[in-house]
């Protein structure tokens, strides 16, 4: 008997097995089956049946039991448009026999999902009201709960040989999330193995090598006309929308950076000398709206500081100084220098007024972020009006729970700058925001013309920056729009995170620079938990 199995393991209620039968059909040689405590057998015709794991289960009763599928195939073995070509797949695909019950989170977290549904993106078809019906499917399960008779459809037909895939059930996944509702029933489906899943090791190292070969060979034939693409996994980005701005007292003038310590507290840092400055910045907890700010009394720090990140650990802040491009530990009380962050060598080669503008700390305290503006020298050309910048993603790490040390660099890409050219026209990185996931919020500037006075826009990128490789100035990092506003004569150069909404929702916080006549502006935003 050949079999295919699934890519994946299922954890399901082992009640559900107590009236599944155990597997009485004809011998099954034993390189077909996976060597996994339990295995489920669905095949054509036949009801489902156990072909290993009664203990397992009898151990786990009361709770779930990880469980292999194995299937046996529906089309022949050379058949390749039946197994990798859908609408042919189709004509073969078989459904288990029985329905399971697997944990709504599971599923997420399998990453089997080819689209997250959700109400906000609900799948358009034949002119239905895909949202209306989410609607509908979110008050029946609040109701009633998941119906049984209404299973999500994994197929393990192992599309491409790679992996098993939600068919159906998507917008049931997210529903069942949203609604709290996790107990969601399953079912199987199949219908071929991809013939290579059956080759011996040296046919499939003989076929990755020539696949390889083939892709350099294109690669070579195309170069320099291809250009290199970055992907990124966007799923569980937040989705951030404007609440309003609000216009701050006219002095200081020139905050460039901005960080949140607890409440309505938070310290600004300026770029004209006059160093770090408290702020009391007073956020209603409904809406979102900026209701009031008041400015305390600062302390002089460095001659250009342009980012800020708060320490709650030590009751500390840490600065960037552009002009001297460094960043300090400071006592915002005192403005004592506690301690510096040494950057490395190639980090000096600044150019004048595009050196070092970010600053953020992730919330577990274990890494810190810096960015320069745009392209240090050697790095690459300022932003133009016909392609961005290339700056570097710096982090550090404290080694050995004292000094910071650079841990990794990576490499962004800037916007070009849009609309017409203006003598002081940029596109640069102006801060980052460190969130408890991971992810690095960048928010680039950009000034331009836009009609007869020149024009700032703000942008708000979301990049993931998890492989360990060394930094390739030619192959940035992969980042996605979250948010983008022209915000005329407010030119922002600071963002942070703010305080949690009645909901849930995270507040974040931009600060303007008003130097040169420019608007003294704060930004609220709203961050929403993403559910993409």
């Amino acid at each position: 008997m050949r079999l295919g199995w699934s890519s994946h393991v299922y954890p399901l209620e082992a009640a559900d097995f107590d009236d599944v039968p155990d597997y009485a059909g004809e011998s099954i040689p034993a390189g077909e089956l996976p060597s996994d405590r339990v295995v489920l057998l669905i095949r054509r015709g036949h009801p489902d049946s156990l072909v290993r794991g009664r203990d397992e289960i009898a151990r786990r009763a009361g709770g779930t039991v990880d469980v292999r599928v194995v299937f046996v195939p529906s089309v022949s073995r050379w058949n390749l448009p039946g197994t990798l070509v859908r609408v042919c797949r189709n004509r073969y695909r078989y459904h288990g026999s029985r329905v399971y019950h697997i944990s709504a989170k599971t599923v997420r977290g399998m990453k089997i999902e080819r689209a997250i549904r959700t109400t906000d993106n609900p799948q358009k078809r034949a002119g239905k009201d895909r949202a209306a019906s989410m609607d509908r499917l979110l008050t029946s399960l609040k109701r009633d709960g998941y119906h049984d008779d209404k299973p999500i459809v994994v197929m393990l037909c192992r599309t491409g040989g790679l992996a098993d895939s939600l068919r159906q059930g998507h917008h049931r996944v997210s529903a069942c999330l949203e609604c709290g509702v996790d107990r969601m029933a399953v079912e199987f489906a199949a219908a071929g193995v991809a013939p290579w899943q059956r080759w011996g090791v040296f046919r499939r190292v003989a076929s990755v090598a020539v696949v390889c070969a083939g892709i350099a060979a294109a690669t070579w034939a195309l170069w320099p006309t291809t250009q290199w693409v970055a992907t990124m996994d966007v799923r569980g980005l937040p989705k951030i929308s404007p609440i309003g701005e609000f216009i701050r007292p006219r002095v200081p003038e020139e905050l460039s950076g901005i960080t949140y310590v607890d409440g309505d507290s938070y310290y600004a840092v300026s770029d004209d000398g006059s160093g770090v400055w408290p702020m009391q910045i007073g956020i209603d907890r409904a809406t979102g709206v900026i209701t009031n700010c008041v400015m305390g009394r600062n302390v002089r720090v460095g001659k250009d500081n342009e980012g800020i990140a708060w320490n709650p650990q030590n009751r500390t802040v840490f600065v960037t100084d552009e002009a001297a491009q460094t960043i300090y530990e400071i006592d915002p009380a005192s403005g004592k220098n506690v301690a510096e962050v040494r950057l490395p060598e190639h980090q000096r080669k600044r150019r004048r007024n595009r050196g070092l503008e970010a600053l953020a700390l992730s919330p577990n305290g274990e890494f810190l972020w810096t960015a320069n503006e745009e392209a240090l020298s050697g790095d690459g050309d300022v932003s133009s009006v016909e392609k961005g910048t290339v700056v570097r993603l710096t982090r550090f790490r404290r080694q050995n729970g004292t000094a910071w040390a650079q841990d990794g660099e990576w490499a962004y890409l800037t916007d070009a700058i849009g609309g017409g050219k203006t003598k002081r026209m940029r596109s640069g990185v102006s801060d980052l925001c460190a969130l408890e996931d991971g992810t690095l919020l960048v928010l680039e500037r950009e000034l331009s013309r836009k009609g007869v006075d020149p024009s700032y826009r703000a942008r708000l990128y979301a990049v993931r920056p998890t492989r360990e490789a060394s930094i390739d100035m030619e192959r940035p990092i992969a980042k996605k729009l979250l948010f983008g506003a022209d915000t005329g004569s407010a030119n922002y150069e600071g963002v942070c995170l703010g305080p949690v909404l009645g909901n849930g929702d995270r507040t974040l916080v931009m600060v303007s620079d008003g130097g040169d006549a420019d608007d003294e502006r704060l930004y609220s935003l709203r961050m929403k938990e993403g559910r993409e």
